[in-house]
């Protein structure tokens, strides 16, 4: 049996097309939640929108404080595991339950499987850089998406069980890209069909801890989008929302600002928008992979090729001026660029990989 230990929005995305392609050869498999995200918005909204089936289990560990997290999931997640007894674990991404998963597996000798491996940013005030650093060195299957990641592995000394096989958010944007088409009405509830518009998502600590720095970029984002004739619309999570409450931050007119919305609604989105600004890894990615030229708000990736073919730039230091530049230049730019994370078959490539090792 596969096991997918999933606990947030990007990972139920990111997995999803292997989970579809583990349905479609009938390989047993069944996934866990440790309940990282719990919220309807970023967690079951997902599940009924890409078409998965329901977890079989939920440890719920909720909002804790990142050691108790882990240590909760270490916990709930081995009686799970010694419940189902899986062949392989599969994580995902850079994620407090991705390592909470591996150490688990790790501990009771079932082989884990890191999906999207080997990406670093070189920025440990990251908390998602030992996350993935970590779950490297016990992982059993490690699948990169790009030479890139490949090559630092192996920088890492780690060359054995490393695949390139491109990355899953590829199979999932060019899937899922077609049904939001369809499907999504946002632009018509938003009424943005006459307006242009950057789209804004902002989480990570780095930006949206410290209030005077949120309140500065959100400032320094208003203005310069102004002066680039762009409406801001900005889904806010809830870690931004709840310091942007506590500390009463003002918003600009320019701004249309929402709940999190579901993965359609967001890829619908960014296709329509003039550019996405972004502290996200993942939107990075997306962006990348519909032609949506991005700016990467921060002073490092772990994405590298994106900048490399010119989809996206970091912005880290709140200067309106700079920050004009950048999106006047990003939106100047040729949309025709190579996406550099692969065909979308990835899910194909991973199960063909697993399928050996599963009984």
């Amino acid at each position: 049996m596969l096991v997918f230990i999933l606990g947030t929005r990007p990972e139920i995305i990111k997995c999803s097309p292997v989970i579809h392609e583990a349905r479609r050869r009938g390989v047993p498999f069944s996934i866990v939640h440790t309940g990282q995200h719990y919220s309807p918005d970023l967690d079951s909204v997902f599940f009924e929108e890409l078409g998965l089936p329901l977890p079989s289990h939920n440890i719920h560990v909720g909002s804790l404080p990142p050691a108790k997290q882990i240590a909760a999931m270490l916990n709930g997640l081995y009686d799970v595991l010694l419940e189902l007894q899986p062949s392989v674990v599969m994580v995902q991404g850079d994620t407090n339950t991705v390592l909470g998963g591996a150490l688990t597996a790790h501990k009771m000798g079932i082989k884990v499987a890191h999906l999207e491996a080997g990406l670093r940013s070189d920025d440990w005030d990251m908390p998602e850089e030992a996350n993935r650093v970590l779950t490297g060195f016990v992982a059993d299957y490690h699948f990169c998406p790009t030479e890139v990641q490949r090559k630092r592995l192996e920088g890492e000394t780690i060359t054995e069980g490393v695949h390139v096989v491109g990355n899953s958010v590829v199979d999932a944007s060019f899937h899922y890209s077609e049904e939001a088409r369809k499907r999504s009405n946002i632009l018509e509830r938003l009424h943005l069909h006459d307006r242009p518009f950057a789209l804004l998502t902002m989480h990570r600590p780095s930006n949206v801890d410290d209030p005077d720095r949120l309140a500065l970029m959100l400032d320094v984002i208003a203005k310069a989008s102004q002066k680039c004739g762009l409406h801001v619309v900005f889904p806010i999570h809830p870690r931004t929302l709840a310091i942007i409450k506590k500390n009463g931050i003002i918003f600009e007119d320019t701004f249309v600002t929402m709940d999190p919305i579901g993965y359609l609604d967001l890829l619908c989105l960014q296709l329509s928008s003039q550019i996405v600004l972004t502290d996200s890894g993942g939107i990075q990615e997306e962006a990348c992979i519909l032609h949506v030229p991005s700016i990467t708000l921060r002073s490092t990736t772990e994405r590298p090729e994106t900048l490399h073919v010119g989809a996206s730039a970091l912005f880290h230091i709140p200067d309106q001026e700079q920050l004009v530049r950048l999106m006047r230049s990003q939106m100047k730019s040729n949309r025709d660029w190579e996406n550099p994370f692969g065909d979308g078959k990835t899910a194909e490539r991973v199960m063909d990989i697993l399928q050996e090792g599963l009984r």
